[in-house]
């Protein structure tokens, strides 16, 4: 008998604690909005030297739309939203340096971003943020020597999914 109690209890222990608005705490489902089921992601706005963070970022926010929310990245032709993002700056941080050699042991490569995501059916705004940073850590002296290129690819999937948290954070 007890055996059988202590599970239905749990089960409706939960059910009651759970609700159908995620608004109001916990909810048994999906947190995504229903009405939003495609979004488009054009090639990301650079306005720095640094050519390449325009593409990495737009893959990045690419993939992790994909595979973290239900979402399909789609042309902007047929989506309902649209996820406009631009690189507003890219710089270099020494973080620590070498007492013997003066040479930089570890770096970061901060990434600052102005993102908007908005709905194209009544062009209103669902959530954006401007002055958006993160950073990705490298090291480039001896004994690992690692390329600015791993600081690079850290901060921009940094923010991908800073991106994507704060998207799905806007219910």
């Amino acid at each position: 008998m007890k055996r059988f109690l202590m599970p239905c209890l749990v089960g409706a222990a939960l059910l009651v604690g759970c609700g159908s608005d995620p608004s109001k705490g916990w909810v048994l489902g999906s947190t995504y909005d229903a009405g939003i089921r495609t979004i488009a992601i054009p090639v990301v706005k650079n306005a720095t030297y640094d050519r390449e963070m325009g593409y990495l970022l737009t893959n990045a926010l690419i993939r992790e739309v994909e595979t973290r929310t239900p979402w399909r990245v789609v042309d902007e032709t047929v989506a309902d939203t649209l996820l406009e993002v631009s690189v507003t700056r890219v710089d270099l941080k020494q973080l620590s340096q070498s007492r013997l050699t003066k040479l930089d042991q570890e770096m970061a490569v901060q990434l600052t971003v102005d993102w908007n995501w908005e709905r194209l059916d009544d062009n209103t705004t669902i959530t954006g943020w401007e002055g958006m940073g993160t950073n990705g850590l490298f090291f480039p002296s001896n004994p690992l020597g690692e390329p600015i290129e791993l600081g690079r690819l850290e901060s921009v999937q940094m923010m991908a999914r800073a991106i994507v948290d704060r998207m799905a954070e806007s219910w």
